[in-house]
């Protein structure tokens, strides 16, 4: 009783949690707002969601938020249970906390900022190819293509990045992930290094205990960013 109690309460949580579509936040991970053109850069891979290429950790994460969804679809019952119990799966992994806590970030950017989305697995996904300007249009219409991200595949963090430092006017970027590139860390900094010769500011953040965060610190502090890890 009391092991299901306590599923219960984190799947009420997670519903709760789940209103990020409707919040708006001025914060983001304490990452120091800027006027910059900003390109936030998802990692979408399997072991975000501890599927494909998740190790057993992320899959058993995974697996808990299902129970935990099949606990509230129970509990709630009907249509409404249903919804509400795939919500909480959802909510329950590296990418719900991305989105948890982006799309509120992104609802809090100022008119006239230059922004837009990638996210990447094997290859990359864009919102836009090119910077747009915040506005109350651009920022849903961004917030509806994270949203929309599922997770699967590899982690090709360097063309994510080659991708996001070929936009044209870019000065910052954002990256998201649990920081285990397909190619070797090293690679990535020094390839990285050498095509970064406009001085782009890159901030990451590292999502979940097994993150490389080694490599996520020293990409943010060869590029003049900050790294942070999440709590999710």
């Amino acid at each position: 009783m009391k092991k299901l109690f306590m599923v219960t309460l984190l799947g009420i949580f997670l519903i709760f949690q789940s209103c990020h579509v409707l919040k708006r936040s001025d914060d983001f991970y304490g990452i120091q707002k800027s006027v910059n053109n900003t390109v936030y850069l998802i990692d979408i891979s399997g072991s975000m969601e501890g599927v494909d290429e998740g190790n057993i950790k992320d899959q058993v994460m995974r697996e808990v938020g299902n129970q935990t969804g099949r606990v509230v679809e129970k509990t709630v019952g009907g249509k409404l249970g249903s919804i509400l119990g795939r919500q909480t799966a959802k909510q329950a992994t590296k990418l719900g906390a991305v989105k948890r806590n982006l799309i509120p970030a992104i609802k809090g950017l100022p008119d006239g900022k230059l922004f837009t989305v990638f996210a990447f697995e094997n290859d990359v996904k864009a919102h836009t190819s090119k910077f747009v300007v915040a506005s109350n249009i651009t920022r849903t219409s961004a917030n509806l293509f994270v949203e929309s991200l599922k997770a699967g595949g590899g982690t090709d963090t360097l063309e994510g990045l080659k991708r996001s430092l070929a936009t044209p006017g870019i000065q910052e970027i954002i990256l998201m992930s649990d920081g285990l590139p397909n190619d070797d860390p090293q690679t990535v900094l020094d390839e990285v290094e050498r095509l970064n010769s406009n001085n782009v500011v890159i901030n990451t953040i590292a999502f979940g205990e097994d993150a490389d965060h080694d490599f996520m610190r020293k990409l943010a502090e060869q590029n003049g960013g900050q790294f942070v890890t999440s709590k999710m």
